[in-house]
């Protein structure tokens, strides 16, 4: 799936393929392509963060499925950053769909 069909989805203003080392391989929307760098980088290193934890959970709770992560999720007041393999989405709250976003990422992510 290539990023464009991400950006048409409602709400979404930027979505990126970045490296396991943070840099930026694609890109699209409306941010500048500075803050793109800033949010792939933010992506890597959350990313890290989200699996040790989940390594973590699986410890303490001793229950499968955990790992690896699947993604992750920030939701702010009015918008949301979330991620999934190494593809990274930024979208407005009142106009997205998270369910269909993530979807959308999870099956990019996976071709």
């Amino acid at each position: 799936m290539s990023l464009r069909k991400i950006l048409v989805l409602d709400g979404v203003t930027a979505v990126c393929r970045f490296r396991d080392d943070g840099v930026v391989m694609e890109a699209e929307g409306v941010l500048p392509q500075e803050l793109m760098e800033r949010l792939a980088k933010f992506a890597q290193w959350y990313r890290r963060m989200v699996s040790g934890n989940t390594d973590l959970l699986s410890l303490f709770t001793q229950m499968r499925g955990w790992s690896p992560s699947q993604g992750w999720i920030v939701q702010g007041e009015g918008m949301t950053v979330c991620s999934a393999g190494n593809l990274v989405c930024m979208f407005e709250n009142a106009q997205g769909s998270l369910n269909q976003i993530m979807q959308a990422l999870g099956d990019a992510a996976h071709e």
